[in-house]
């Protein structure tokens, strides 16, 4: 429990200073709408399969469904 409330403060606090930091590049008129947008859809992407990963690792560490195959 103390492990996943760790890393989700730490995950908060992150996406936090991210966005604090990114606001003036998507704040600024002079960077064409486009690029905004695209660079938003990336840093969503990212954030999702970031997330994704950091979720299965917490399964399997607590012995949940694991995918390799017994032989």
């Amino acid at each position: 429990m103390r492990r996943e409330l760790g890393i989700i403060i730490l995950g908060t606090v992150i996406l936090v200073l991210m966005g604090w930091g990114l606001r003036g590049f998507f704040a600024d008129a002079d960077i064409p709408l486009g690029i905004r947008v695209g660079v938003g859809i990336i840093g969503g992407g990212v954030l999702f399969l970031v997330v994704r990963t950091i979720k299965a690792r917490l399964s399997r560490a607590k012995g949940g469904k694991s995918e390799e195959v017994e032989k």
